[in-house]
């Protein structure tokens, strides 16, 4: 199988160096003319679509930043999409479980449930580019919160949630990196379409995480609880905070527990 990726960002090269026959590509898209002339060049059976703007240093960025995230967003997925579908390569897509606020009474939000949340301009440009991107036949990945084992890396949620000290104690669903490399390549294989809740099972507070890396690598480390007003305060966009369903995705595959993939991950930083 030959993966040609769009994006080379923390995903991007997470992903490529994680797939055998896979390779970036160093084009910026401008136009559907872009990628066709990128699939004539290294014919992909698969594109890989990680690219996006998330902001920097956080979605905050987004709110000040609407045409360039629009852009990325919505306008760049869909060139892809369509110069896929006429050159019948599939595609890939990261997309974002950041449409939907609340865990929908215990349930969790499953791919059928229409988003709910709109209160960011980044939100919004993911819900615009899901639903778009339903009539190409694209395989979607919804993620949250990426983690992987470099607690060292700026991208990765738990050194985020290290750095803020102020965290706020609301149960979230969460995706680790190697986890969702792992599915994406096997739902690859089985040529999968549609939309999955790509995040581990059993969703976790930012308390919990930050009591469990007081619990196995520093006892020392201190944060305070702040509430979601307080949060909006602070920031300029709201947050998305949900709980997602994954029984569709347990149907193709068993995950790990968020709890027990992040446990592993401290164990072995506090053992490097």
């Amino acid at each position: 199988m030959k993966y040609l990726i769009f994006g080379n960002g923390y995903l991007g090269n997470q992903f490529n160096q994680s797939l055998k026959g896979s390779g970036i590509s160093s084009i910026y898209i401008e136009s559907e003319q872009d990628v066709l002339q990128e699939i004539k060049k290294h014919q992909p059976d698969w594109i890989i679509n990680c690219a996006g703007a998330t902001g920097r240093p956080n979605i905050d960025w987004c709110e000040d930043n609407k045409q360039k995230t629009f852009k990325s967003n919505v306008l760049m997925p869909l060139m892809v999409a369509r110069a896929c579908f006429e050159k019948k390569v599939k595609m890939l897509h990261l997309g974002s479980g950041c449409v939907y606020t609340g865990d929908n009474q215990g349930k969790g939000w499953s791919e059928d449930d229409p988003p709910n949340f709109g209160g960011s301009f980044y939100s919004k440009t993911k819900v615009l580019s899901e639903d778009m991107l339903k009539d190409y036949n694209v395989l979607q990945l919804r993620l949250r919160m990426p983690i992987d084992n470099d607690l060292n890396s700026p991208r990765n949620f738990i050194r985020k949630i290290l750095n803020y000290k102020k965290v706020i104690n609301i149960e979230n669903s969460m995706t680790i990196v190697d986890d969702l490399i792992q599915v994406a390549e096997h739902l690859m294989k089985k040529n999968k379409t549609g939309i999955f809740n790509m995040v581990n099972p059993g969703p976790m507070t930012h308390k919990q995480i930050l009591d469990l890396y007081k619990e196995i690598v520093d006892p020392n480390f201190t944060y305070t609880i702040i509430s979601l007003d307080q949060l909006h305060q602070m920031t300029k966009a709201k947050r998305s905070n949900c709980v997602l369903n994954t029984e569709k995705l347990e149907k193709e595959m068993k995950l790990p527990t968020l709890k027990d993939q992040i446990t592993k991950i401290f164990k072995n930083y506090k053992n490097q």
